[in-house]
């Protein structure tokens, strides 16, 4: 029987396409037209390109300037550490490197801890908010831990004045954006303790991106954020299969009444079948580039294994546009990494279509019910809603203002009850648009260009150089390709 197979003409096809999907950077015409191109020249030299304008800027000498004023305050660092404090805290440092239990986390010292912490960012937050529910720790604590990790960047610069200078040209795109949120917010605030609130929700977040780069210190520092963000990932997966095992209770608008087979859509901690799938479709292309930069056959196996859980979780969320965004997360990793990945997608959605609740799923798109559905109530409803606002309540160009729309800030508040309709806007583009107008919602395509861009070149250079780390690189940039594509549903 076997020899059967490995010689009919279906076994023959399917090796011709693995052959030809693993051969096709090289030795093809696509490849040869590719090569001479002067696309691919563009490319080149954006990769090689070594941001002169960025460390000629005036950014960038305040940047090296304080470096340099905290590197000659070394006396500073010196008193702190003879301190009673200083001595407490290197004494409890080297008590848990010395612990079996803790060894681990101190391994890396302070860096290594905040690192972890970070990596565990959203299993920490529900655990202060939904478990523990401190009153003040609760809500501050994000906060805290930012101050923290400034507060230790800065104590780096004085006690180890060879720390360099860690600016890119990303830098700007996001102070850009931060900048331009902040104009919009003074100029068109409703109330301004809501602007406030809808601005910190809205880009504070982008702050961790400027602290994160300065506490990586090398590719051991990347690697442990790297896991523990894998790991975070898992354990949130795992409790979305026991969900769907149990067939945890759902409210009855989130499926229609045409969706029989849907028991149930799982959410974990989040409590959003659609946050659900934007974590899975961001960390499953991470775990297959875990997969590839392992090189024993267990650390293989399980980051495959780890790639086939956040898959099953992501497709029990029932979340169609987290279907579509894990597909193009894969794409995109299958053409940075190994491109026989794509046969192995074509066959896994072709199986996925056997079952019966993903055919009810993407079923439903096609009837007469689901076009009322949107337009009543749906995402075409809100949609249209959120430009008539734009219109005709609010300004264009500047928007409605912060926390006034689309999010939880809005959905607490809701100062415009009287003539406004309160609901969350599925693509946050929308969002932004209404509550920022067209300058903030091309100033945030901008940072994104800008961050797409940048993570393109650092590919390049990773594969001209055969670093190791292009894998983990590489699910990185196609995690997030595939949350940018989930926030436009």
């Amino acid at each position: 029987m076997t020899e059967v197979l490995k010689t009919s003409v279906v076994c023959r096809w399917l090796q011709a396409l693995w052959r030809w999907l693993g051969n096709l950077p090289s030795g093809s015409a696509f490849a040869a037209a590719w090569e001479g191109s002067g696309l691919r020249r563009f490319c080149v030299g954006v990769r090689d390109h070594d941001d002169p304008c960025l460390h000629a800027s005036r950014m960038d000498g305040a940047v090296q300037s304080v470096s340099r004023w905290l590197s000659l305050r070394s006396g500073l660092g010196a008193c702190v550490r003879e301190s009673f404090l200083g001595r407490l805290a290197a004494g409890l440092l080297r008590w848990c490197q010395n612990s079996v239990s803790l060894r681990w986390l101190t391994r890396d010292g302070f860096t290594g801890i905040l690192l972890t912490v970070l990596g565990l960012y959203a299993g920490v937050d529900w655990l202060l908010r939904d478990v523990l529910s401190v009153p003040v720790l609760s809500s501050l604590w994000d906060e805290i831990l930012l101050a923290v990790c400034l507060i230790w960047i800065l104590w780096q610069r004085t006690d180890r004045p060879k720390v360099g200078n860690r600016s890119t040209s990303l830098d700007l795109f996001v102070l850009t954006f931060l900048m331009m949120a902040l104009a919009l917010m003074i100029l068109v605030s409703p109330r301004m303790s809501i602007a406030v609130s809808g601005y910190r929700a809205a880009c504070q977040y982008l702050l961790w991106f400027f602290v994160v780069t300065r506490l990586i210190r090398n590719d051991g520092d990347f690697t442990r954020l790297y896991r523990c963000m894998l790991f975070l990932a898992a354990v949130i997966a795992l409790h979305g299969v026991y969900q769907y095992i149990v067939a945890a209770p759902i409210p009855e608008h989130w499926t229609d009444q045409a969706e029989q087979s849907v028991r149930t859509r799982v959410y974990s901690i989040f409590g959003s079948p659609n946050i659900m799938a934007c974590f899975m479709v961001m960390f499953a292309p991470m775990a297959a580039g875990s997969a590839y930069a392992s090189e024993g056959w267990k650390g293989k196996l399980l980051g495959w294994g780890l790639v086939l859980l956040l898959g099953v979780s992501c497709l029990f969320t029932m979340s169609r546009g987290g279907w579509v965004a894990m597909a193009v997360a894969i794409v995109i990793f299958a053409l940075l990494v190994d491109r026989r990945l794509l046969g192995l997608l074509i066959v896994a959605g072709i199986a996925s279509l056997t079952l019966p609740f993903v055919a009810s799923r993407i079923g439903y798109l096609f009837t007469d019910d689901f076009a009322q559905a949107s337009a009543h109530g749906g995402r075409e409803s809100r949609w249209a809603l959120g430009m008539d606002y734009l219109y005709r309540f609010g300004n264009p160009a500047v928007g409605m203002g912060f926390g006034v729309f689309g999010g939880a800030v809005a959905m607490q508040n809701q100062i415009h009850k009287s003539y406004l309709s309160y609901f969350y806007m599925d693509n946050y583009y929308m969002k932004t648009l209404v509550e920022t107008g067209y300058v903030g919602l091309t100033t945030y395509l901008l940072m994104l260009v800008g961050l797409l861009g940048n993570g393109l070149r650092s590919l390049g250079r990773c594969a001209m150089q055969k670093d190791r780390m292009y894998p983990l690189s590489a699910g990185l940039f196609a995690g997030i390709c595939g949350t940018l594509t989930h926030c436009y549903w």
